[in-house]
């Protein structure tokens, strides 16, 4: 192979795999310019939100925004102005419409007047039980039975109960023997049920009477979700587990559909819409530490669509069209203060951070605009979050591979044209005579070596050939550089192989019998 064309050919072999590599970036979604930023709307003190949502509370058409942790429930207008401040001992709370008007209201269980039930409706507060058979409070929740809505309780031993939206208690259960993790409404044949989870690794769906439809134990549990994921009128339970166990189950009867071990407890559970198709329901999973996992369910399979991570725990999720292209982006945020953007591919965009973990994020329209709301450990903000992108930028991969691949052939042309380096050859000019003796022992060294080589077997053909004559021809260089220095030369001699003839050293053929030396 010609000196010449290797430099094109491996030129050719490292530009190959330069547009694979550019082409793979290009065409996954890796390299692209959508940028996720925001701006903080406004900002006010907070410790600690345990629960929050945007919502209408008035009936006005205009969402407020509601937040809650361990001493209070407080609103905030869509400017940021406190509209009502409740102090409480403990509170867990839901939203719901109790009184049937249509309008969403707020629901708190509290430690007060052992262990209470109050209502806020339209900023006016009620306590419409108390003294009831539950204790420290865990979770809330206004459930519609198809027979009436129903306040479920559930506490920090495991017992659950429900009350009527006046008060009455109805029905109470000793469910589990840990704090209960987990309730939600849940469809089985398109009817409403309980569906409830104890951290001891309880899971339950209870009817409006309190009757369980089933009960199953798993591993311990952090964190319970009913979705009604392939709309067919039945929902599925989703549960993380203390020790990574992530499980979707039948609601209908408590029958596993899928489950996969995460390798780290589940901290967080969420649907977010990521890819827009309706026919599949995406849900996001969140882990201590720090890891992140999406799923699509399409109704007979779950699917693990993309993982990434976050520098600590998961602490909350939300799901927000930013780009309005009909796919969700994931919001989530961390107990760093990190929050980031994930997109439908898992690409991922970091919104700024905060000084202290993220509690809570929601999203909804405050006023005018629509806001990713973040609570941390000292305060709520109402952030606009935006997207920009520069059409096009996608090819940009393949544009730097172009380049590199080219300048690559130059350099190939340009080694290819550097002529060969000159054979180095002994100079025997200007020499002593002690020189020229330790050059002629030495030449003569060569000679015998390579005919030791030749003999060994390990060199033979045309490199011995070529070997030997180029030492012959440095002797005889060294001779006449002897002879022009005026230094007297005693001729040395050898026999013919074949005649036994006596020649001088260096001669290639036998000038008695004709026989080639070298051969």
């Amino acid at each position: 192979m010609s000196r010449k064309t290797i430099p094109f050919i491996i030129a050719f072999v490292l530009s190959c795999l330069v547009m694979v590599v550019a082409g793979v970036f290009s065409f996954s979604g890796a390299v692209t310019a959508e940028k996720f930023g925001s701006t903080t709307a406004w900002s006010q003190p907070y410790d600690i939100a345990e629960s929050m949502k945007v919502i209408d509370l008035s009936g006005d058409g205009q969402d407020e925004l509601f937040i809650q942790n361990a001493s209070g429930v407080r609103v905030y207008d869509p400017n940021g102005n406190i509209l009502n401040d409740f102090t409480y001992d403990s509170p867990k709370t839901t939203l719901g419409d109790v009184n049937g008007d249509g309008v969403e209201d707020i629901v708190v269980y509290h430690s007060g007047n052992f262990f209470s039930v109050d209502t806020i409706i339209n900023g006016q507060q009620k306590t419409i039980a108390s003294e009831l058979p539950v204790f420290v409070p865990a979770r809330v929740a206004l459930i519609r039975f198809d027979g009436g809505s129903e306040i479920v309780l559930g506490d920090v031993s495991g017992s659950i109960a429900s009350i009527s939206t006046s008060g009455q208690v109805l029905w109470q259960s000793d469910f589990a023997n840990e704090e209960i993790r987990g309730m939600d409404d849940a469809k089985i044949g398109g009817k409403t049920y309980a569906a409830i989870a104890s951290h001891d690794g309880t899971v339950g769906v209870f009817d409006a009477q309190g009757n369980p439809v089933w009960q199953i134990s798993q591993e311990q549990l952090r964190r319970m979700r009913a979705f009604d994921l392939n709309a067919d009128g039945n929902s599925e339970v989703i549960t993380g587990g203390e020790y990574g166990a992530f499980y979707i189950y039948s609601a209908v009867d408590g029958s596993t559909i899928f489950s996969k071990s995460l390798g780290q407890a589940v901290s967080e559970v969420r649907e977010v819409e990521l890819n827009g198709d309706p026919s599949s329901r995406e849900i996001i999973v969140g882990g201590k530490d720090g890891g992140i996992w999406a799923f699509s369910y399409n109704g007979t399979t779950t699917t693990q669509m993309w993982t990434a991570s976050l520098s600590d725990k998961v602490t909350e999720i939300s799901g927000l069209d930013i780009n309005e292209d009909g796919k969700e982006e994931a919001v989530i945020g961390d107990d760093s203060g990190k929050v980031a953007v994930f997109t439908e591919n898992g690409t991922r965009n970091n919104l700024p951070s905060h000084d202290s973990g993220i509690t809570r994020i929601d999203i909804g329209k405050l006023g005018n605009e629509r806001y990713v709301v973040i609570a941390d450990g000292g305060a709520v903000q109402a952030n606009k979050v935006n997207f920009n992108s520069i059409p096009g930028f996608q090819f940009t991969p393949l544009i730097v591979g172009l380049i590199v691949s080219a300048i690559m052939l130059v350099i190939a042309g340009i080694l290819a044209s550097i002529p060969p380096k000159p054979e180095m050859k002994v100079s025997f000019q200007d020499k002593s005579k002690e020189s020229l003796e330790a050059q002629r022992r030495m030449l003569k060294e060569s000679i015998a070596d390579v005919e030791r080589l030749r003999k060994a077997g390990e060199v033979t053909g045309d490199a011995y050939l070529a070997r030997l004559k180029r030492l012959r021809g440095d002797l005889a260089d060294n001779e006449e550089a002897y002879k022009k220095a005026g230094f007297s030369i005693k001729v040395e001699t050898f026999q013919c192989p074949n005649c036994g003839g006596t020649l001088e050293l260096g001669m290639d053929k036998c000038e008695y019998c004709g026989q080639v030396i070298l051969s």
